[in-house]
This record gives structure tokens, sequence and C-alpha cells, in this order.
């Protein structure tokens, strides 16, 4: 048992899972030798660690480890969706276990790192993502990469020296699994102070990916509150777009009038517009005006605003044209009717 702060927000009854394997490449040949299931309790983190000592107990470890995982009302790993799930269900296969290795609902925290945190992330390893994420630097005992050897090694030698190192990295990793986990559903919630436009839009994006719109909208109209920068743009785009969609061509317009005020430099805006006012409003005169504030604020993008300045000024000027036969008819007629009293 270990002691484990009140979480903010309470994941639930979850169990956290980290396995340590013989090797990285999967298939028949890979072990799994030792597993970390902690679950939070009102008492604190209940850690259970599971140990292969030698691989013809395997069925036995794995019964064991399906029991720890299924007094959990969910199951939360680090990349577990692509690599330790797999691992075990393939083990149980080998194992010639009964039924199949099922577990209650996953979430691969992996997954949520990369679409909440990987504009701030150079990568997304567990340790750097502690230190990132949680701002907690741990001391490590074995590299992850050394762990098989250490199993290895006390499979052919009995030694246990670098074993035990390996064993505390496993459980070091899945404690972090814990606090990770509430660190993300906090952000899911939107609730970090200093969440940037960066950090809305990533939010928004993966909100809106998963069905969850209004909580998305939400997130992209924040982002796009900061009127300033790539994000800022980037999530009023996507939400104009979604106005075009709901048929809200005029709010659409407004949106994109407010952003091309505030956000100066991003040529995204003024195209988005143009095209929004030569196609949907059918109004080239304000497409062309548009375009054609855009050159004088960014001369370096005239090669991709040429062609479309030369079809919307044809437009203009055979709109202008029509106009001017009209006219002349119309003054024809009056005259002739004017002559004939």
């Amino acid at each position: 048992m270990i002691a484990l702060p009140p979480l903010d927000p309470d994941p639930g009854c979850i169990a956290y899972i980290d396995t340590e394997t013989t090797g990285l490449a999967g298939g028949a040949g890979t072990f799994v030798f030792t597993a970390a299931v902690a679950t939070p309790i009102a008492a604190g983190l209940r850690v259970a660690q599971l140990f292969l000592p030698e691989p013809g107990m395997e069925a036995a470890f794995l019964h064991v480890l399906r029991n720890e995982i299924d007094q959990a009302e969910g199951l939360a790993t680090f990349n577990g969706g692509s690599f330790d799930l797999p691992i075990l269900r393939t083990r149980w296969v080998m194992a010639r276990m009964p039924g199949e290795f099922s577990h209650a609902p996953h979430v691969d925290l992996l997954t949520l790192v990369r679409a909440l945190y990987r504009h701030r992330l150079e990568n997304c390893t567990l340790r750097f993502v502690e230190q990132r994420v949680l701002g907690y630097e741990r001391d490590d005992p074995m590299p992850s990469a050394l762990v098989p050897d250490a199993y290895f090694g006390y499979l052919r030698q009995g030694s246990r020296e670098f074993l035990e190192a390996a064993l505390e990295h496993n459980r070091l990793d899945v404690i972090s699994l814990v606090h990770l986990h509430s660190r993300l559903l906090r952000r899911l919630q939107g609730a970090d102070v200093d969440m940037d436009a960066d950090d809305w839009l990533a939010l928004g994006r993966h909100r809106w990916r998963r069905g969850a719109r209004a909580d998305g909208w939400r997130a992209l109209r924040n982002a796009t509150a900061f009127a300033r920068g790539e994000a800022a743009a980037t999530a009023g785009l996507l939400l104009t777009r979604r106005l075009v969609r709901r048929g809200s061509i005029s709010g659409a317009d407004r949106l994109l009038g407010w952003l091309e005020a505030h956000t100066r430099d991003d040529i995204r805006i003024s195209l988005a517009r143009a095209r929004l006012l030569e196609w949907r409003r059918r109004d080239p005169a304000r497409a062309l005006a548009v375009v054609e504030d855009a050159l004088q604020r960014m001369p370096e993008e005239a090669v991709g605003l040429e062609t479309r300045h030369a079809r919307l000024l044809r437009k203009v000027r055979s709109r202008r044209d029509i106009r001017d036969v009209d006219r002349t008819v119309q003054l024809d007629v009056a005259a002739f009717f004017a002559t004939n009293q």
C-alpha cells in the first residue's frame, strides 16, 4: 500500500497496468515476465506486482494477473493498446488458457498525451512526459532498454541484483500512470489555468473527433479568442468551416472578418474569406477587396494570389459591363417613350 494524495479529478475504480517483457518485437517468443497493477482505493494506492520466475509458470502468472484486472471498472495503460494488451492476449493463447484474455474498457494514456500535449513535447516517452507534464524527474534505477537483460541474467545465472532494479523500474512506471491519468482528465475538462491557444486548439480537435462536439466547439472558441498566432487562426478557421456546414454563411463571414482584423499576417484567413465571399455570398467585389488588402499587407504572398485576383477582377469588370449595358438600355427605352408621347 502506498500513500496517495487526493486525485482531482478522481479517475474512479481504474486498474493501471504496466508490463515488462523479454523484448519489444512481440510475437510468440516474447514473454511478459513482470506486471504491476496499481488500483486507487480509500486507504491509498494498492500496487500488486506479479513476477514470472520461470517460463513454465506462465499460466499461473496470467491467471492471477487477469484476476487483478477483472476487479476494476476500467483499465489504463501507457501504449498498452499497441503493446501490452496484444502481447498479453498472445501469451494467453500460447499458454492454452481457456476463453479469451478480456478486460474492462481501456484507455491508452499515450494516445491522450499525443492528442493533448504533442505540440509541447519533443517526444512522448513516459520519462519525458513525467518531466514536462507532471513536473517529476525520477531517479530511475535502470533504463528501459536494459530491463530484458536483467531478466535473462536472472534465468541464466540466478542474478538478483539487476532484477530488483528492473522490478523497481516497473513499479515506478505504474505509479506514474495514476498521476498522469488524473492530470490528463483535468486537461480534458479544460480546467488548467495556464492553457494557451495551442492547448485549447489541441483539446478542441480531440474532443470534436471523439464526438463531444459541444466541448470541442467551446475549446476551439477559447483558442480563437486569443486572436493572435497560428493556433488562434487555425481554431477560427475550423469554427468557420463548421458554421458553413450548418448553413450560417453570415456568421462565418463575421467570424472571418473579425479574425482578419486581429490576425493581419495569416494568409489563410484572407483566402478563406475571399472564397466565402466569392462562392457562398456571390459577392466578387468584396472578395476582390479582401484579396487586394491581403496583397498590400502580405506582398510576399502575391504569387499565390495572382490567379484569384485576376479571376475576381474579370468577374467584377464583367458585372460592371452588364450593369452599364442595362443602364444604357433603360435610358434608351425611357428616351423612346418620352419622344413618342
